[in-house]
């Protein structure tokens, strides 16, 4: 039996692909890749179950720092380096594809569907760039791009395949009844790179920390950003989760230097400062965490810094530029 790779979200894009090559009597492998700020995980394993073939998700590696850094092909609406990404996705799947003595790797991507990476001419350039030319095939588009080398040695009959264009959906959703797929997930929200608000935090971190590793882009997932100054960053958690997830960054053995803030004796956000610590940056620190706990005594509270009993206190002040402070 034929194998193949997808690269596989769990979308109904990459549900189609998967689904088309299973009708030609392929064996797939489906792979999701996490990011620093996405996971396909839950909606791959669902899907990925229905559909009845094995799942692998993989990180990506320390690289793709530099992939969100200097993308060679720039960024979208926000800073996401969709071209780059996507050529970084199809040379992992590719890696896959060679490990499991697979003939191609597949993808859902619509010819036009996506106007940062799906123009006709991102199809060609992430196919070269990620050496898979020949052996990357849309079967969703695959009849509007030229044949791949399976369909040139008939193990993939190309009159079985499609050529969708644009953003519709309509055209997908009764292919995807027509084999026999009920369940139809809905559109994903999309890059969190392309969001305006978070793109914010990645333009600061660029701009003051040129020299940023995975730890300082994954922290950009906790909490409410504040810069301090140039050399210091200050972070206040939403919620329970986030200060659980603050804590554990800080005691990361890749993380920099920084340290945890909590509050001694009310309810409030817990909060990392990172970069260059001094005094100042710690007063800042405890009074952005008075201005997110409301505090019922709301002039002043204790707050230890080093969030364990080795750390030591410090006196937290309402003060008003923490009050007016603008999170990133």
């Amino acid at each position: 039996m034929p194998r193949a790779v997808a690269l596989f979200s769990g979308g109904l894009d990459s549900i189609l692909a998967v689904r088309i090559l299973q009708e030609q009597g392929f064996d797939v492998d489906a792979l999701c890749i996490r990011t620093f700020y996405s996971s396909c995980r839950s909606a791959a394993e669902e899907a990925a179950a229905v559909l009845g073939v094995k799942l692998t998700v993989l990180p990506v590696g320390e690289d793709y720092v530099e992939v969100i850094r200097n993308p060679l092909y720039g960024y979208g609406k926000g800073v996401n380096p969709c071209v780059d990404c996507r050529i970084y996705m199809c040379r992992m799947a590719g890696r896959l594809m060679e490990e499991l003595g697979a003939c191609m790797v597949i993808t859902g991507e619509v010819v036009g569907q996506r106007p940062m990476s799906q123009k006709r001419q991102h199809l060609e350039v992430i196919a070269r760039r990620s050496g898979l030319e020949g052996r990357l095939l849309r079967p969703l588009s695959a009849k509007l791009l030229p044949p791949t080398i399976p369909e040139q040695e008939m193990l993939v009959d190309r009159r079985r395949l499609y050529d969708f264009s644009g953003r519709g959906r309509r055209g997908l959703i009764a292919l995807a009844e027509s084999l026999g797929i009920s369940k139809i997930p809905t559109p994903s929200s999309g890059c969190t790179l392309a969001e305006p608000s978070f793109a914010g935090r990645v333009r600061d971190l660029l701009q003051f920390c040129p020299d940023a590793a995975r730890w300082d882009f994954e922290l950009l997932n906790h909490g409410r950003h504040f810069r301090f100054d140039e050399q210091t960053k200050i972070v206040i958690a939403r919620s329970a989760t986030d200060n659980d997830a603050l804590r554990s960054m800080a005691t990361r053995e890749d993380a920099p230097e920084v340290k945890v803030l909590i509050p001694l004796g009310f309810r409030g956000p817990g909060a990392v400062v990172v970069g260059h610590i001094g005094e100042p940056a710690l007063a800042f620190a405890g009074a952005l965490i008075l201005r997110y706990a409301g505090h019922s005594k709301p002039e002043e509270a204790e707050v230890r810094v080093g969030g364990s009993e080795a750390g030591w206190v410090i006196k937290a002040k309402r003060d008003t530029a923490a009050e007016s402070a603008t999170p990133l």
